[in-house]
């Protein structure tokens, strides 16, 4: 549920966004900033939600996860939140890894004569934040691979599940800024606050342009470049969208970069792709993107063609073709994901 004030989005899974909420499914949920919404009435913003959402996804291995999110407003102004992920798998973006795992605990909050300035504060999924993309983001609607959601190199930077604080300030409804402070390690055991994120949006016409900067303390996270306890690592990143209503068809482009300053050493990330939405059927989508990412992923680059239909109200289907590796190992998979509204 996120709360609309326009700016440079008024789409989903984002409450620093808003405060008057609507509902929404799907972690990381297109944008829809291009694509044109209607808020909800104040009488049903106010409303408490709850619903529940399962997925499971089959690549190269086997992921599911069933989230729990629940949303309580208290005034047109402030807002609770919190989900709840029981997942197995390593393929969901925000989800910090196998087992029963509170992802966001959070409050937010904004000055009624100043709602375009809003604070959130607590546990909070940063990938809902910084680095969103309507085309190329979540892994239960969009691309498969973990390469096409958050941004890789800002992801070793500390963009996932973490405590902290973030404002965001739509300075016009063209120009959006955020700045989050936040724990390199996830534990409140450890709890630092040594981590920053900022993003500046801007928007012209269709398009939206995106750029990211993350630093933290490297916590040794697995299979990642850099990986080294206490390491500073710093990242930056570009992302760019731009939705073409007459073809219905969005254009999707990212660069990012790590830098590890204690060893360094840097490498860098890269996607770009397409979407086409309602092609065959309405609310169906079909995708073809690349995707590179030198000692980020087990995979260094990746095509991949996706197709996701809406096959009931609360139920989608899709599948993928992938080719990993300069056409050396091919892929077939498929995912199923439900959402269903618990209350109200």
């Amino acid at each position: 549920m996120v709360l609309t004030t326009g700016g440079l989005s008024q789409g989903v899974q984002d409450p620093s966004k808003t405060i008057i909420v609507a509902q929404t499914s799907g972690e990381n949920e297109p944008d829809r900033s291009l694509i044109p919404q209607n808020s909800p009435p104040q009488n049903e913003a106010l409303t408490p939600t709850l619903d529940v959402q399962g997925v499971y996804l089959q690549q190269d291995e086997a992921s599911a996860r069933a989230r729990l999110r629940g949303i309580y407003p208290v005034s047109p102004n402030a807002l609770f939140g919190a989900i709840v992920d029981l997942a197995t798998g390593d393929d969901f973006a925000g989800t910090e890894g196998s087992g029963l795992n509170l992802t966001e605990l959070y409050f937010t909050g904004s000055l009624p004569s100043y709602s375009n300035l809003r604070l959130t504060v607590g546990l909070m999924d940063l990938t809902s934040y910084f680095d969103r993309n309507s085309f190329a983001k979540d892994s239960t609607t969009h691309f498969f691979h973990p390469l096409f959601q958050t941004n890789p190199a800002l992801a070793s930077a500390g963009i996932g599940s973490r405590p902290g604080a973030l404002l965001n300030w739509n300075i016009t409804d063209n120009v959006e800024a955020k700045a989050a402070v936040f724990s390199s390690e996830r534990s409140l055991g450890s709890f630092s606050l040594d981590a920053f994120a900022g993003e500046i949006g801007f928007r012209a016409g269709n398009g939206i342009i995106r750029a990211t900067y993350a630093s933290n303390q490297d916590t040794g996270r697995d299979g990642v470049f850099g990986t080294r306890n206490g390491d500073r690592e710093n990242a930056f990143g570009i992302n760019g969208e731009l939705y073409i209503p007459q073809i219905k068809m969005g254009l999707f482009a990212r660069y990012g970069w790590l830098d590890n300053t204690d060893q360094d050493d840097n490498t860098e990330t890269y996607n770009f792709g397409f979407n086409f939405l309602d092609l065959f059927r309405k609310d169906d989508r079909l995708g073809l993107g690349y995707a590179f990412g030198r000692d980020f992923s087990q995979d260094n680059d990746v095509w991949e063609l996706f197709y996701d239909i809406r096959v009931a109200r609360n139920l989608r289907a899709g599948v993928t073709l992938q080719e990993r590796e300069g056409f050396s190992e091919t892929i077939l998979g498929f995912r199923v994901k439900t959402d269903l509204p618990l209350y109200p």
